[in-house]
């Protein structure tokens, strides 16, 4: 297991040992930004799953947000990134909050076109970031699917990512981030759900069918 430092305001004291995700305490629900419906939904990340959740409303007013990003940005205060990373949409929103906290580079990682669960990072930055630092940052993590996908697109660009980090881990993303990713992982909150492989979901075989809410 990944080693994770000490980070600030944990409310653990000082010597216990690091865990390789935690979930801070926020003065707000930050899940209820996102307006959580339940039911049977197409994810379109190749995944079904039983919770919806409106990321866009998580950033509907910044204001609101800042505070659980200045929060990130402290759990991933000791990782010394030099840059982080976020994909598009939400993450890339929450990651350029995180950034100008840490006083780091902020880098979008967009989808790749034609080639689902692959993202790239623009090109500018590709060239400029090989050797440095970089944490990962995303609105919610479920199947990871894009913060793997942003990792990879950071090491292929010779970077080196330390971190990952979310405002809400769902379902089981809380325990397997870590070892998914192959780095600590930081969630602020947690939202019981569950995710299927499209071609396994077991609300499919039972003949429910999936709902895919309008962006």
């Amino acid at each position: 297991m990944t080693s994770t430092p000490e980070p600030r305001g944990t409310g653990r004291p000082p010597g216990s040992p690091p865990v390789a995700c935690e979930h801070g305490p926020v003065g707000t629900d930050v899940s209820q930004f996102a307006r959580p419906r339940r039911g049977h939904f197409d994810l379109g990340t190749g995944y079904h799953g039983d919770l919806w959740l409106d990321l866009d409303g998580l950033f509907f007013r910044p204001a609101l947000v800042r505070p659980q990003a200045r929060l990130l940005a402290d759990w991933l205060r000791p990782y010394r990134a030099a840059a982080v990373c976020g994909p598009l949409a939400g993450g890339a929103f929450l990651a350029q909050m995180v950034a100008e906290d840490l006083g780091a580079a902020f880098v979008p990682a967009y989808p790749g076109p034609r080639q689902p669960g692959r993202f790239r990072l623009p090109a500018p930055a590709a060239g400029d970031i090989g050797g440095w630092r970089v944490a990962v940052v995303d609105d919610a993590v479920n199947a990871g699917t894009a913060v793997r996908a942003s990792i990879q697109a950071a090491r292929n660009a010779g970077a080196v990512p330390v971190a990952a980090a979310a405002l809400l881990a769902v379902g089981p993303a809380a325990a397997a981030a870590p070892r998914d990713f192959g780095l600590p992982f930081h969630a602020l909150a947690a939202l019981r759900s569950q995710a299927w492989p499209a071609g396994g979901c077991p609300l499919c075989r039972d003949g429910i069918p999936a709902e895919r809410p309008p962006a």
